[in-house]
């Protein structure tokens, strides 16, 4: 399956409600957060094949955005 993954910055309970409210307006995406090597939390986003966002067509940034106003 293909993967798509934004880095994010913030708390990393911001971090965490952001992985649980993203959702992509075009397909039928699963999030997971994983944490590299340096300590930096990531959000790991697998977009469905085909997925207009995965083909950079257009920009993850709306979703983002939406579930980023929800945790506050």
């Amino acid at each position: 399956m293909p993967n798509f993954t934004n880095l994010v910055a913030g708390t990393t309970t911001a971090i965490n409600q952001l992985v649980a409210r993203y959702r992509c307006s075009h397909c039928n995406s699963e999030t997971e957060p994983w944490t590299d090597h340096h300590g930096h939390l990531h959000l790991n986003i697998r977009h469905d094949a085909g997925c207009p966002v995965l083909d950079g067509a257009l920009s993850s940034i709306p979703d983002t955005l939406r579930a980023a106003r929800s945790t506050t």
